[in-house]
C-alpha cells in the first residue's frame, strides 16, 4: 500500500468526518422542541476535539478505490443460507461475494500488548444505489436492531485508526442511539418525517421511525437466561473476559429473584459451570462468574450445542428464554463456518429460544459470526468496548428489551413514480426481502423487543416540477409483523406526504438531524 495514498485517504475521510460533526453541532444547537439521547453521540467516537483520531496511527486502512460507474459492478447475489436478496437486482452493487476483509498487517514494531487489527473478520455486503421508481416502486427490508458496527467503529477510532469500510453497516450507526419517538400502547407503530438533504440540493431525505411498546419491569414474565461464555486463550484480557465478567455481574443485579441463570463455557471443549439457578441464590451465580478463567482453543460449536441443550432443559413455557453468547466470535475447533453455526441454532429460535450475541475484544474479532448468529437466532448483536457500554447494554437496555413484541417484522415502501424519480435506502444491505415475500409470513425477518426502535432513511430524488408545497403522496409505508403471543399477523400503513417534508433543514427535528448525521458519518466511513 502506498503510504502517501493511504495517508491522503485517511485525511480525506477525517476531514469529511469533521464536516459531518460540524453539521451535528448545528443540528443540536437548534431549538426543535424534542429531545434525544444524542449528547456527545459523535463525540464519543471521535473525541470532543477530534482527538480520537491519530493522523500518525500505526494502522491505516487501505485507500478507497475510485467510485465504480453505476452498473459496472455486478450485484452481489445472496446464497441460500443468507437473508433473501434485496428488492431488485440493481438495489445493491459491490460486495465481495462472501469473501472476508483482511486489513494489512501492522508494522513489526507494534507492541503485542496493544490492540491488533490484522486478524479481524468483516464482510462486505455492497452498497445500495438509486432505484428508478418507474422500474421498481417497491422497497422491502427486514427490521434490524443490531448496533455492533457502531461500537466497533468507536473502538477502532479510540485506538487511533479508522474502521475498515467493510465493517460499516449504516443502519447500525443510525440505530445506535434513541430518538424521540412515542411508544405505542401495543405492538409497533411508525412515524414519518422528511427534509431537504443538506448534502444534495436536488434530493430530500425521509426518515421512517418504528417504535415498539414498552413493557414495565413489573409486567415482565420470568426469564431463563443461559450464558455461553468464551473462555479460550484469546479471551485472556481485561477488555475481553474481564469485561464479560463485569457485564454478567451487572445483568444479574438487574434480574428478579424468580428468574434463572445458567452458565456454559467453551474453549477446547465445552462444560457446564452453573446449572439453571434462581437469581434468589445470587451469591452462587456471582461466584460462578468470578471463577471463569481463560485458556485453550475455541470450540464455539461445542459451546453453542451445550448452551442450547441447557437452555432447552431450563425452558419456561410461561417466560422468556434467551441464550446470551459472550465472545470475540472466533471459532477454530469443530464447525467454524458462520453459515453452518447459524443454521445449527435455527430450530431452537423457532421454538422460542432467542439468541443475543455480545462481542468483546479486538484483534481477532469475528464480526461476521456474531452478526449472523444473532440474525439466525432471532435476537440482536451488540459490541461492548468499555465499562460504560457494558453498563448501558446490560443494565439499561438488555433487561428492558427481553420481551419480544414483534416477530418477523418487515417494511415495504411503495413509492409513487409520478412523484418520485429515484430513491435509495441507506444501509440494510444484508436485510433485504424480496418484494413478493412481504406478505409471505413463512419468510424470516427481524425480531423487535419491548422498547426497541428502528430508524431507516431514504434519499429521494423527486420528479421535475414537484414542489414541497404540493399535497401529493410520495408513497406509502407498510409495516407487518407477527404477535408472538397470539400468533396473529398485524399490518399497518402510513402515508408519506410531501407535507411531511420540512421546507428547510432548519425546520427539522433533532431526531431527523441526528439520524442524518449518523447516516452520513457511516457513509463516509465506508467510502460511499
Amino acid at each position: 500500500m502506498n503510504p502517501t495514498t493511504a495517508n491522503s485517504t485517511f485525511l480525506y475521510r477525517l476531514v469529511a468526518l469533521m464536516a459531518v460533526v460540524a453539521i451535528l453541532a448545528s443540528a443540536c444547537a437548534g431549538d426543535s422542541g424534542d429531545t434525544t439521547d444524542t449528547d456527545d453521540a459523535i463525540g464519543e467516537i471521535v473525541g470532543d476535539d477530534g482527538s480520537g483520531v491519530d493522523e500518525e496511527a500505526d494502522f491505516v486502512p487501505e485507500p478507497l478505490e475510485e467510485p465504480a460507474e453505476e452498473g459496472s459492478v455486478a450485484p452481489r447475489e445472496a446464497t441460500d443460507a443468507e437473508a433473501p436478496a434485496a428488492e431488485s437486482e440493481s438495489a445493491v452493487v459491490g460486495g465481495d461475494s462472501g469473501e472476508l476483509f483482511e486489513p494489512q498487517p501492522l508494522p513489526p514494531d507494534r507492541d503485542d500488548s496493544e490492540v491488533r487489527f490484522d486478524d479481524n473478520t468483516f464482510q462486505d455486503y455492497g452498497q445500495r444505489v438509486f432505484i428508478d421508481a418507474d422500474e421498481d416502486p417497491l422497497s422491502t427490508f427486514a427490521l434490524d436492531v443490531d448496533t455492533g458496527s457502531f461500537t466497533v467503529a468507536r473502538r477502532w477510532i479510540e485506538e487511533g485508526a479508522l474502521p475498515p469500510p467493510e465493517s460499516v453497516r449504516p443502519e447500525e450507526y443510525i440505530n445506535a442511539i434513541r430518538y424521540d419517538y412515542d411508544a405505542p400502547r401495543r405492538g409497533l407503530d411508525v412515524e414519518i418525517e422528511g427534509a431537504p438533504s443538506p448534502f444534495d440540493d436536488d434530493n430530500v431525505l425521509v426518515r421512517i421511525g418504528v417504535s415498539s411498546e414498552v413493557v414495565e419491569d413489573s409486567e415482565r414474565p420470568p426469564v431463563a437466561l443461559t450464558f455461553v461464555v468464551d473462555t479460550s486463550g484469546s479471551m485472556d484480557r481485561d477488555d475481553r473476559l474481564g469485561l464479560v465478567k463485569e457485564s454478567l455481574n451487572i445483568l444479574v443485579d438487574e434480574l428478579d429473584d424468580d428468574d434463572t441463570v445458567a452458565i456454559v463455557t467453551y474453549s477446547n471443549s465445552s462444560g457446564i459451570v452453573l446449572f439453571p439457578t434462581p437469581v434468589s441464590e445470587r451469591r452462587e451465580i456471582l461466584d460462578a462468574i468470578d471463577d471463569l478463567q481463560p485458556g485453550g482453543s475455541t470450540n464455539l460449536e461445542s459451546g453453542l450445542r451445550e448452551g442450547y441443550g441447557l437452555a432447552r432443559e431450563a425452558f419456561r413455557d410461561d417466560g422468556i428464554n434467551r441464550v446470551v453468547l459472550a465472545s470475540d466470535g472466533v471459532a477454530n475447533v469443530g464447525v467454524t463456518d458462520p453459515d453452518q453455526l447459524a443454521r445449527m441454532i435455527r430450530e431452537d429460535a423457532d421454538a422460542g429460544i432467542n439468541l443475543v450475541t455480545v462481542g468483546f475484544g479486538m484483534g481477532n474479532f469475528n464480526d461476521v459470526t456474531m452478526e449472523q448468529l444473532a440474525d439466525q437466532g432471532d435476537g440482536f448483536y451488540a459490541y461492548v468496548d468499555t465499562d460504560d457500554e457494558a453498563e448501558r447494554l446490560f443494565e439499561d437496555e438488555l433487561t428492558a428489551t427481553l420481551v419480544t413484541v414483534a416477530k418477523d417484522a418487515k417494511i415495504q415502501v411503495d413509492f409513487d413514480p409520478e412523484i418520485v424519480d429515484e430513491y435509495r435506502l441507506i444501509g440494510f444491505e444484508n436485510r433485504g426481502v424480496r418484494d413478493r415475500d412481504f406478505r409471505n409470513d413463512e419468510v424470516d425477518a427481524g425480531e423487535i423487543g419491548a422498547g426497541h426502535q428502528v430508524t431507516a432513511i431514504y434519499e429521494i430524488d423527486l420528479r421535475a416540477g414537484v414542489e414541497l408545497s404540493d399535497r401529493d403522496e410520495i408513497g406509502v409505508v407498510f409495516l407487518r409483523w407477527e404477535d408472538p403471543d397470539s400468533g396473529e399477523v398485524d399490518e399497518i400503513d402510513e402515508d408519506i406526504d410531501l407535507r411531511d417534508v420540512a421546507e428547510s433543514w432548519d425546520d427539522t427535528s433533532t431526531s431527523l438531524r441526528t439520524a442524518t448525521v449518523l447516516a452520513a458519518f457511516a457513509e463516509i466511513m465506508r467510502g460511499s
